[in-house]
């Protein structure tokens, strides 16, 4: 993957996941952390997540970091109760002061929005925790280059929504865009 608008996602080494980039440019040598990880029950992705271990292994050693794997085991099943499920397995694991990556390559649409919804738990519910990188990777058809997005600042944008919501200024859409250095500057 090659990094688009961060350049801490630089990662020389070929992957096959992005959130490998992430942990190669934010975690220091000899931290530990941990990785949660989302598995549905079928072939493709059990497979995949045995080739994410053996990566993440890798990097462990180049790094001389320690990772703790966390599984949230789900079944091929995207209905509500499933997500649900997700999301309560998912806050279970997020604690006070704790800093929050976020690879959102994979997975369904639905499953995307449930671990933006643990992002956003984190950072209102609990005490001191930040949104640390949340990336996407695609692969551009155009070109066939597989690229890595830091889209961090979107999980800010529903933040400013939210709070420009709730206070209830006049014209939210100017101030929004104003905060976001959207459109025309000041003269």
């Amino acid at each position: 993957y090659k990094a688009v608008n961060n350049d801490r996602l630089k990662y020389e080494n070929k992957t096959s996941f992005p959130i490998i980039h992430v942990i190669n440019g934010y975690v220091e040598e000899g931290e530990e952390i941990t990785v949660i990880t989302v598995v549905a029950d079928y072939e493709n992705t059990l497979e995949n997540y045995e080739a994410l271990k053996m990566e993440i292994k890798k990097i462990e050693e180049e790094k001389a970091i320690k990772v703790h794997l966390k599984e949230v085991k789900i079944p091929n099943d995207n209905q509500l109760k499933v997500q649900l499920d997700v999301f309560g397995q998912l806050i279970d694991y997020i604690s006070d002061e704790d800093k929050l990556y976020c690879d959102i390559t994979y997975g369904t649409k639905v499953m995307n929005q449930v671990l933006t919804m643990g992002i956003n738990y984190g950072y209102r519910v609990c005490k001191d925790v930040i949104p640390g990188c949340i990336v996407y990777g695609e692969k551009d058809h155009n070109t066939g280059e597989m690229k890595i997005y830091d889209i961090t600042s979107l999980i800010y944008l529903d933040e400013i929504v939210r709070v420009a919501a709730e206070s209830g200024i006049s014209n939210p859409k100017n101030a929004i865009k104003k905060m976001m250095n959207w459109g025309e500057e000041d003269e």
